[in-house]
């Protein structure tokens, strides 16, 4: 990322401009970029979604996919290891950006795993982590959320997160069936099997209470919402909200300082987070509904939507 420049005109033109509450794409200071949204992109995953903010051809692009894996409890292990249930990973595709190529994304990579891992882990995340359980100290259910970075152009942190929570609100749990038996010594034993039934398959409890992240970008002495990457080059400093669908703040995180935030900012800043995630659910929400309804068109007209499981990338929107 250090590799790109701008040149102090350029710097000059976007943060004036934004001083004036123009951004160089026409926006205001809190307008968001049209928003994308598909679900069940991956035959082969639990749960998939793919999410595009900008037009098609620009914008930021990521595609995820969830993978549900039955996960053995070791002796030693924590009596609720909810901590180990989630297991996140981002990567950027070497396509997206020229700076990506070879080891250029690395660090991009850990930030955006990192950042996932916290906010999915833990009571912030609203899911019901006991329906991962199968047998307590003995087996249960570990997701694995995989995110591919395609398009890079700025804001991938609330990009990533409206995918992710998608992605779990697509997410299929096969169902268990656990059987208690008596074995050769008389010992009361509790053994499962898996039932091999798409349909006997269960959603996630509390997918609905999956938060969303709103960050701030502070662009000389004003901030913005859903930057684009030249936009993203004048940030002085960055802090992402997560807040789930009541509105409650449940994570904070500042990033890309190299000025810092005016304390007394802070508050205010909380709170056009608040409205700004309320939007955001809005706005993801219709997305998913009127990406539903156009594959039940397509269902009734007898020309269902197959993703093309070789070549996922090209699914269009």
């Amino acid at each position: 990322m250090s590799t790109l420049l701008l040149s102090p005109v350029e710097r000059d033109y976007i943060t004036k401009g934004i001083e004036k509450g123009i951004r160089a794409d026409g926006r205001d200071r809190l307008d968001w970029r049209h928003l994308q949204i598909r679900q069940s992109i991956i035959s082969q995953a639990n749960g998939s979604a793919r999410c595009r903010l900008g037009n098609l051809g620009f914008g930021t692009d990521i595609l995820v996919g969830i993978k549900a894996e039955i996960g053995q409890y070791t002796q030693g292990d924590s009596n609720n290891p909810s901590s180990q249930k989630i297991v996140c990973n981002v990567e950027c595709s070497p396509s997206a950006m020229q700076e990506f190529e070879g080891r250029g994304a690395d660090e991009v990579n850990l930030e955006l795993s990192q950042l996932l891992d916290r906010l999915l882990n833990g009571p912030q995340c609203g899911i019901d982590f006991d329906q991962l359980c199968i047998i307590p100290k003995q087996a249960y259910w570990v997701l694995y959320v995989d995110a591919l970075v395609l398009d890079y152009d700025g804001n991938p942190i609330d990009a990533l997160m409206m995918t992710t929570r998608a992605a779990l609100a697509d997410t299929r749990l096969p169902k268990v069936v656990v059987e208690s038996i008596t074995d050769e010594n008389g010992v009361l034993q509790q053994e499962f099997e898996v039932v091999d039934d798409p349909q006997a398959a269960e959603p996630l409890k509390g997918r609905d209470n999956i938060p969303l992240t709103v960050t701030l970008y502070q662009i000389g002495g004003n901030y913005v919402v859903d930057t684009g990457l030249q936009e993203e080059l004048c940030t002085k400093a960055r802090l992402t909200v997560s807040v789930n669908p009541a509105g409650e703040i449940c994570g904070i995180q500042k990033s890309h300082t190299k000025s810092g935030f005016a304390p007394s900012a802070l508050p205010e800043m909380l709170k056009v987070s608040q409205k700004q995630a309320s939007v955001l659910f809005t706005k993801l929400e219709n997305e998913l509904a009127k990406s539903s309804n156009d594959n039940q068109m397509d269902v009734d007209d007898g020309d269902s939507f197959e993703p093309d499981t070789g070549s996922t990338f090209l699914v269009p929107f």
